[in-house]
């Protein structure tokens, strides 16, 4: 059974909407941060990042201090107001002609620590105590975990009547994003929909295992109860079916003292490997570009758990470990990570103007193989996935403080 808290969100004032939500500022270059800073008075970039204009702060928590104070300023200059009663919040996202609709809620963090909310990446200690100590100091979750339903409950249903209503929110980003909003505070919708999701197993963690095991460290520091607020994170659930998963290609600087020439004959020692005209993949192939030309390569099985049956594992295990000597993903500096949303165009555009010596197009992994993944405790290779929707900072924002 998995549990769901409505609350009162502080979201953007109707005529503000389009203007508050903001991607992560760390996906913004510096120049782009600053031209979103300067160019717009309402963004919540403005609470993620209160530097601007101030000295450098001496340590973190005085930073999560200003945060706080920036983020008290945005309500009480009206830019935020809190809803007055507790709500579950249908939010739908719709880009590139895919279309997400789920709930805003709040979800246990026990259901976290026992299992029913499934994990598939492996955290970093110092970035979880990273952000429990923002949390801790800011009072306020801003961005949610985004979690996914299995096949087999069709709670999604319950959304469609409220979705053909006025949404409280509707508007396009700059990125050609159209998103919509309802505050349902109806306890008969809240009620149903539970009696729904007590028959959901377990949740996915489809994107956010750092902010979902930060709210835990944050309530186990804080001894929550199950009336804490603290207790509970803020959680985007969307049925799986519209759950986009796209591939993470790899680029590699350097070919490990081979030619391409060396290489590719490396390569055919160890499976089928064949020349195409365009890139392609499929699963257990993977697309190979070097010296200007793909090539399709089966790759070689190999023995192990669920997570090193993935693609993405097979090919480290086989290529690009013994290969070209890149042992470790997560830190060897020759090792580039390109979304497949950017498509293989700049798998070729690194490779041709010399910022990478051979790519790799891997097909995307699927939801069933995510779910044996976490279903069986393991964790996926870095970089397996590119998920979207892809949520924005400051939609709902979540009190740790008060209900």
């Amino acid at each position: 059974m998995i549990e769901l808290r409505p609350f009162r969100a502080w979201r953007a004032a109707p005529d503000k909407a389009h203007l508050v939500g903001s991607r992560s500022y760390v996906s913004y270059t510096t120049e782009q941060l600053a031209e979103k800073l300067a160019g717009n008075p309402y963004t919540f970039l403005h609470v993620l990042h209160p530097e601007t204009g101030n000295p450098p702060p001496p340590d973190r928590h005085q930073r999560f201090l200003r945060v706080r104070q920036a983020f008290k300023a945005f309500c009480d200059e009206g830019v935020l107001v809190r809803d007055a009663e507790p709500c579950i919040y249908v939010y739908e996202q719709t880009a590139r002609g895919n279309r997400t609709r789920g709930i805003i809620t709040g979800v246990s963090v026990e259901a976290y620590r026992d299992g029913r909310i499934k994990v598939h990446e492996q955290t970093l200690t110092a970035r979880e105590q990273l952000f429990v100590d923002y949390l801790q100091h800011t009072g306020i979750n801003a961005e949610p975990v985004l979690l996914a339903t299995p096949d087999g409950v069709a709670w999604d249903s319950l959304l469609d009547p409220i979705a053909a209503q006025r949404p409280d929110h509707d508007f396009t980003t700059t990125d050609r994003v159209r998103h919509r909003l309802w505050a349902i505070s109806d306890r008969r919708f809240r009620e149903e929909l539970q009696r729904y999701f007590a028959e959901v197993p377990s949740l996915y963690i489809a994107d956010g295992h750092h902010r979902m095991a930060s709210s835990a460290g944050l309530a186990a520091r804080e001894q929550a109860t199950d009336v804490d607020p603290k207790a509970w994170c803020l959680a985007y659930i969307v049925p799986r079916p519209q759950l986009y998963i796209y591939n993470f290609d790899r680029a590699v600087q350097g070919l490990n003292g081979h030619s391409p020439a060396s290489l590719v004959q490396a390569l055919s020692a160890l499976g089928k490997l064949q020349r195409v005209d365009a890139p392609w993949s499929a699963p257990g192939t993977v697309g190979i570009y070097l010296d200007r030309q793909w090539y399709a390569f089966e790759l070689p099985a190999v023995d192990g758990t669920a997570s090193d049956q993935l693609d993405a594992a097979r090919l480290s295990i086989t290529v690009l470990a013994p290969l070209l000597g890149v042992a470790d993903l997560r830190t060897d500096p020759r090792a580039h990570f390109v979304p497949g949303t950017s498509g293989t165009h700049e798998l070729q555009r690194l490779v041709d103007s010399g910022e990478a010596d051979v790519a790799f197009h891997l097909h995307p992994v699927r939801f069933a193989e995510l779910q044996a993944v976490a279903d069986s405790g393991g964790t996926m290779p870095p970089k397996s996935t590119y998920i979207e929707p892809k949520l924005r900072s400051g939609v709902t924002v979540y009190s740790l403080e008060d209900v």
